[in-house]
């Protein structure tokens, strides 16, 4: 049970990254409360992830003019996911 926890944990954050990933490569995340609320998420945990971003080397701005977050250069995360456990398990029996 703790691994298929822990595993949804890490796939929920994954797709929140590339949630955040695809509106700022938009340009249409909106203010910081609009872009946390288009996530899912509070103010807080938009800027928790957002400076997490940047300690990964993602140059990430925010445009006034714009009212959207932005990429300043060709830096982007890039999450590839891969079956980790057997063919034959079953994340459900997994616990």
């Amino acid at each position: 049970m703790f691994l298929k926890l822990v595993i949804m944990s890490l796939i929920k954050y994954i797709d929140r990254l590339q949630h955040m990933d695809s509106l700022i490569s938009m340009m249409s995340t909106g203010t910081p409360e609009e872009f946390a609320e288009k996530l899912g998420v509070r103010r807080s945990t938009l800027f928790f992830s957002l400076q997490e971003m940047r300690e990964m080397g993602v140059n990430i701005k925010y445009s006034c003019f714009r009212q959207s977050y932005y990429y300043t250069d060709n830096h982007r995360i890039k999450i590839k996911l891969e079956n980790i456990l057997p063919e034959r398990v079953d994340i459900d029996e997994v616990s």
